[in-house]
This record gives structure tokens, C-alpha cells and sequence, in this order.
């Protein structure tokens, strides 16, 4: 169905240039696509967005089909041969070579394990130590180029698996199509042990990053599992159905149950100097392998000591 090659200098964009070859595909047309147009097979099997397949379009190689240019108006026939090439004029970032682990890398896709204390994009007060400038250095040192496309983003104190896409092909097709997995420690026990809280995230006050839910707030939809009640606090596995800022943290305070270390929503900070909560897994279907990734990280030090478990490195 495809084929993968590997990085190397391509055609200029049109009047503005080169740009540098990250990627080219290789698809071969199955025959539920024969006689339809290249737009069709784009959009469809490939997974390509409409503002990917416009980016392609401006490019004299970004469309070929068996070799030639084509348009996306153009149609196809089954075993012809269509490949798309994926530019990119990644703006200079600053590197922050720090040892965070590597749970997952290939020509598409890498997988961080973020620590706490560690933003994921900068900002206007913090414009170095982040996971972006991590990645950057990453590329960096594999003789690599790319923009850092962090597909789901998470709170500075909230550690765990963050999926950062290569290329703006990965980043489409999978942008709202990973599923995560949190483990969270909350104090007490929560009734009844598993369930879903379906309950609207909005922002009541826009001078004050809390968040809580409200009547006129986005529709945010939490599940929960309890894996492990103790005497005086218990694990849960969550899953988001949605991805309102600060989800889990708002879902488990409404419920009386706010994350151990979670200050923002009166968290008990006795045992943890941070909000409990780490994303335990991501899983996701391949963009251009079309398999089935699964990446696990381990629980952090600061958190093993809930499982009862030694501390070991993570």
C-alpha cells in the first residue's frame, strides 16, 4: 500500500525558495480507488488534510503520480503509484540538551517522557528548558530539521508520554486520535469506583488560570477506574474523552476528590510537591504503517511510593 523513503533535498516551492525534504510516501491504489480522483485517495486512505493537501499542491514534487506531477482533479487507476513529499521550513529554535527519555522514536513520530517542572512549549517568561527545546537539540544531534508539533499537550507538573509529530502529514492525521491513559492519586475513596464524569470545563475568571465546571463550559467527559484504594488514598486510570485544560484536575475536585499535590484545586501537598498525575500511556494507529502503537512510561519516583513499590530509577 506504501512506502516510506528517507530524508534528502527536494524540488523548490514555487517562487519562495527550498525547503528542505522530510519525508516522501509511497502509495500504491488499491482498486476501492480506481478511477477516483487523487483528491479522493488524499483525503481517505491517506488521512492528508485539506490545508496538507494545499501545502503539497505549491510544490513541484509534493504531488507525483507514477513519477509525474499531477492534480489533485486527476484520476487514478488501481496499482498506479502516487507519492506525496513533505517539506518543511522549520523555524530556529533555542536547544535545551537535557537527558528526558526517548519511550518511542521513528521517521514520523517520537514519543518524550516529560518530567515534572517542565513546560512543553515556551512561552513569553519561559523561552528555554521546555520539551520544545528538547526536541530541538533532539533534531538537533540526528542531523534532523523539523517544527515541534506536540500532539497532546500537558500541564508543566503533569509527567509522562507526549507524543511530538515530525512532520505536518503525522501531525493531520493523527491530531485529535491518540488515546491517553493517566494514573492520578487522589485522597480517600472515591464512590462509586469507576464511572464517568460528564460535566462542562469553563473558565470562570480569564485573570485566573483555574478552570472549573459550569453550566456554559465546554463538554469535557472523563472516565475512571480505581486500581488500588488504601486507607487514606486511592489510584485511579483515566481516560479523556475530551481534552479540556486541566481535565482530570478539575473532574476529580468536582467530585470532592482533588489530586494529592494539586494546589490549584486545594490539593493536600503533604505528600507530593505536585499535582499526582502522569500519563501512563498513548496509543494510536501508525500514520503511514497503518499498525496499532501502544508506548507505556514508567511512574515517576515521586509517585511509586503510592504503589508500594521501591523506588527505583524511571
Amino acid at each position: 500500500m506504501w512506502k516510506a523513503l528517507r530524508r534528502g533535498r527536494g524540488a523548490c516551492r514555487r517562487g519562495r525558495g527550498c525547503d528542505r525534504v522530510l519525508r516522501r510516501i509511497d502509495y500504491t491504489i488499491p482498486p476501492e480507488y480506481d478511477g477516483r480522483k487523487v483528491l479522493h485517495f488524499l483525503r481517505g486512505s491517506a488521512g492528508c488534510s485539506y490545508s496538507l493537501v494545499r501545502s503539497l499542491k505549491t510544490f513541484e514534487d509534493g504531488i507525483l503520480l507514477n513519477g509525474v506531477r499531477t492534480r489533485t482533479i486527476d484520476r487514478v487507476k488501481e496499482g498506479d503509484r502516487l507519492t506525496i513529499t513533505l517539506h518543511e521550513n522549520p523555524k530556529e529554535a533555542q536547544l535545551f540538551d537535557s537527558p528526558v527519555p526517548v519511550l518511542y522514536e521513528d521517521d514520523d513520530l517520537i514519543v518524550f517522557d516529560k518530567p515534572a517542572k517542565m513546560a512543553c512549549h515556551p512561552a513569553k517568561s519561559m523561552q528555554q528548558g521546555t520539551l520544545a527545546n528538547v526536541f530541538a537539540a533532539h533534531c538537533a544531534r540526528i542531523g534532523a530539521a523539523a517544527p515541534c508539533r506536540i500532539l497532546n499537550r500537558m500541564d508543566k507538573d503533569t509527567t509522562g508520554a507526549v507524543v511530538i509529530a515530525k512532520n505536518a502529514f503525522a501531525a493531520a492525521a493523527l491530531t485529535g486520535k491518540i488515546d491517553k491513559t493517566y494514573l492520578a492519586v487522589i485522597p480517600g475513596v472515591i464512590s462509586p469506583p469507576s464511572g464517568v464524569v460528564d460535566a462542562p470545563i469553563g473558565q470562570p475568571d480569564r485573570t485566573d488560570p483555574r478552570r472549573a465546571v459550569l453550566p456554559d463550559g465546554k463538554p469535557a467527559r472523563t472516565g475512571y477506574e480505581t486500581v488500588f484504594a488504601g486507607e487514606w488514598f486511592s489510584i485511579l486510570r483515566c481516560t479523556l474523552y475530551t481534552g479540556r485544560t486541566h481535565q482530570i484536575r478539575v473532574h476529580m475536585a468536582h467530585l470532592g476528590h482533588p489530586l494529592l499535590g494539586d494546589t490549584l484545586y486545594e490539593g493536600d501537598l503533604s505528600e507530593i510537591g505536585r499535582q499526582a498525575l502522569h500519563c501512563a500511556a498513548v496509543s494510536f494507529t501508525h500514520p503511514v504503517t497503518g499498525k496499532a502503537v501502544r508506548v507505556e512510561s514508567p511512574l515517576p519516583k515521586d509517585m511509586q511510593k503510592f504503589e508500594g513499590q521501591p523506588v527505583e530509577s524511571c
